[in-house]
């Protein structure tokens, strides 16, 4: 279909379509050789064989990026719950309760 591959590349490469790149990849052939043979673009198949190699032999999918958590799980339930118990408490009262610097998404967006 003429206008499937269209749309393909705007897709993701489900983990059927990675283990044939890789093993392909694998076996020597080229970005391009590959790309043809799945019918997917020359840089994904290039970001799938990326992805593999550093993740050493896995091709998973990054769980997802953004900065590094300042509090652990069980810190945002103890945030969350000080703050449901005492609605009028501040969260820098709060954070000093608990040692903790609190940032207001910790409380409005962390389930119980």
């Amino acid at each position: 279909m003429p206008g499937n591959r269209a749309r393909r590349h705007i897709s993701q490469l489900s983990e059927i379509e990675r283990g044939p790149i890789i093993g392909m990849k694998t076996a020597g052939w080229s970005t391009g050789r590959v790309a043809g043979q799945v019918d997917r673009s020359e840089r994904a198949v290039r970001n799938c064989w990326e992805q593999w190699t550093t993740r050493e032999g896995t091709h998973a999918r990054k769980m997802g990026s953004g900065t590094n958590r300042k509090t652990t799980r069980r810190d945002d339930r103890r945030i969350v719950r000080q703050a449901l118990v005492n609605p009028t408490m501040t969260r820098s009262t709060i954070g000093t309760d608990l040692g903790v610097a609190i940032v207001p998404i910790n409380i409005f967006q962390t389930p119980c």
